[in-house]
């Protein structure tokens, strides 16, 4: 009887000791649970291969977060066309709306050259592998030219740089541009198709001319620029137009191809053209300004690409550099004006 009731009072104290836990043990085993889980939702990306080329489908733009959240700070934005390279997906997918589709997608760790080095997430349902701009323009092609008035390379003269449209957008903004016409329009008048400009060295008189087998030829005065002392006069003839400055004191006539940008410092001055009335590339002039005399350095013909012929779309940025907004010729050819399909450089004179 007595080991009966010893053998009882083991098991009960057996039992009592398996039924007893240390509470730390159970909160450490509680947190490891909780952070397999967290690793289970945040890890679930995967590498790929990155070799493959994806471009940007988003017309409006494709922005990219610094993690794969739609509240996660927005790193910067992708312009349509831009190739890029995936480096990781995620099992995070979500829909986009977009006028009277859907589009399904999920987020995807990118990382793009083209400008500037971007890397982040973006949604994948504005990406693709086919490129919807075949004719985009690459750094390297922005420097091909048709001839130009030197006999060396032209980047001893210019370096065209390719950049976002926002760096463009944003330069624009805080642009020191100088084009500087002053409109006396009342001072100067056309009267019965004849422009009188009066100099220290007599009256310049220009004269519309209407022929109907040579063709019209008319002016039409724009103002002066002061500090160059100089009339600004359009004058259009068959199939091209140009501009006239006419200087105050010595009458000296220099003739642009279009209207003049000149620089912050007022020490040099570019005008961008563009020859014919159809689809040509942009030839571009530079001009250095002594005082109040204008000496041609440079005149350039690109080839493959032309600037957008939208008013102040050209601006200077500094004294040495300015900006265009430019398309690519075959892509202009192909598949016309797209605004969504321009591309945006800066220019430095050396």
């Amino acid at each position: 009887m007595k080991k009966l009731l010893n053998l009882i009072m083991l098991l009960l104290i057996f039992l009592s000791f398996l039924n007893c836990k240390d509470p730390r043990s159970t909160k450490n085993q509680q947190s490891e649970n909780k952070d397999d889980y967290q690793n289970n939702i945040e890890v679930t990306s995967k590498k790929i291969d990155s070799t493959i080329v994806h471009y940007v489908t988003a017309i409006s733009g494709l922005s990219v977060r610094k993690q794969p959240d739609i509240n996660s700070e927005k790193i910067s934005t992708l312009e349509y066309g831009t190739p890029v390279e995936i480096i990781e997906e995620t099992r995070q997918t979500f829909q986009v709306k977009e006028d009277a589709k859907t589009i399904d997608g999920k987020w995807v760790l990118i990382d793009s050259k083209e400008t500037t080095r971007i890397k982040g997430y973006v949604f994948d349902g504005f990406l693709t592998t086919k490129n919807p701009m075949p004719y985009r323009l690459s750094n390297a092609d922005l420097n091909s030219t048709r001839s130009y008035n030197k006999n060396s390379d032209i980047d001893k003269y210019l370096i065209l740089e390719l950049i976002s449209k926002k760096t463009y957008e944003d330069l624009k903004q805080r642009q020191n541009n100088f084009i500087a016409i002053r409109k006396d329009t009342l001072e100067i008048k056309k009267s019965n198709g004849k422009i009188d400009l009066p100099t220290d060295k007599g009256v310049i008189t220009l004269l519309d001319i209407r022929e109907k087998d040579m063709g019209d030829v008319s002016y039409h005065y724009l103002g002066v620029i002061d500090s160059l002392n100089t009339y600004v006069i359009q004058g259009n003839y068959i199939g091209y137009s140009e501009h006239l400055l006419i200087n105050k004191a010595t009458a000296k006539r220099d003739t642009l191809a279009e209207k003049p940008i000149i620089s912050p410092n007022w020490k040099k001055m570019i005008t961008a053209s563009i020859d014919g009335q159809t689809i040509e590339p942009t030839d571009l002039q530079l001009f250095d300004i002594e005082k109040s005399n204008i000496i041609p350095r440079l005149i350039v013909n690109f080839i493959g690409w032309f600037h957008s012929q939208e008013e102040g779309s050209i601006f200077w940025i500094n004294k040495d550099e300015f900006c265009m907004k430019i398309m690519s010729l075959q892509h202009a050819e192909n598949k016309g004006f797209e605004e969504h399909c321009y591309q945006y450089i800066k220019i430095k004179v050396l």
